[in-house]
């Protein structure tokens, strides 16, 4: 397989992104990923390949040890047996995950249900199956009659609680202050220029201009603290910024 051409494989996700039929006949690439999704590309000659040659391809083995499941263009992963066919020509079956693991989970994101192959999930994971901006969006563990539990991006939340868990992506939105002003931010960071340009939305680097940015009320307490290009900040509630233009021409 390491000979062939490029040229002569069809690669399924390309041909899904494209809008274009997947062709009649293989080599097909496709793309097979972990809990973590992290993806490598691999080539199957047949069209219609049960789970298990998928999982041999993938050198999973025995693949009785594994779990598969065929990821659609929308996010949604369906379990796939090692029996089981699926069509490679069939429009939106782009990637494939593989789990170690003898069971599966069943949890809710945004009221839609997801099974997961793994026992634990990070919030960047969760996020990227609701098909949000990871850098825009939080993701909430939904407790009824309590407040919501936020799961961090490099969190491993345990499926294995009693009952189906219900996850909600929220648009993070952040009231601060910028020169007295109230200002809504949807970004848990944000650099010296991202902070300049809530003040001054057309400040770009320049050798003869520079701004002078202060903070309080952040993550380091009430004292004024500076923040000099190149530096980032996290934001929080509440934070009051000050933004004065220096002009060195």
């Amino acid at each position: 397989m390491t000979q062939l051409n490029e040229l002569d494989v069809e690669d399924v996700a390309a041909a899904v992104s494209a809008g274009r039929v997947v062709r009649e006949h293989g080599p097909y690439k496709i793309q097979v990923g972990n809990e973590n999704l992290d993806y490598r590309p691999l080539v199957i000659t047949d069209p219609v390949p049960t789970g298990q040659q998928v999982l041999e391809a993938a050198g999973l083995r025995p693949v009785d040890e594994y779990l598969l499941y065929q990821m659609y263009a929308n996010g949604h992963l369906e379990l796939l047996s090692p029996s089981e066919t699926t069509d490679l020509r069939q429009a939106g079956i782009e990637k494939f995950l593989a789990f170690k693991s003898d069971r599966s989970f069943r949890f809710f994101i945004d009221g839609r249900s997801q099974d997961w192959g793994g026992q634990r999930i990070s919030g960047r994971t969760l996020k990227h199956l609701a098909g949000v901006d990871a850098h825009k969006y939080e993701v909430f563990l939904v407790i009824p009659g309590e407040d919501d539990e936020l799961v961090e991006d490099n969190e491993l939340f345990d499926l294995a609680r009693p009952g189906a868990e219900h996850f909600a992506a929220v648009e993070i939105n952040i009231k601060v202050f910028v020169n007295t002003l109230p200002t809504f931010l949807h970004s848990r960071y944000l650099s010296y220029w991202e902070v300049v340009r809530l003040a001054y939305p057309d400040a770009v680097p320049s050798p003869n201009a520079q701004f002078t940015v202060t903070y309080a009320k952040g993550f380091e307490g009430n004292s004024l603290t500076n923040l000099v290009e190149g530096q980032i900040v996290r934001i929080k509630k509440g934070m009051h910024f000050n933004v004065t233009p220096t002009d060195k021409s």
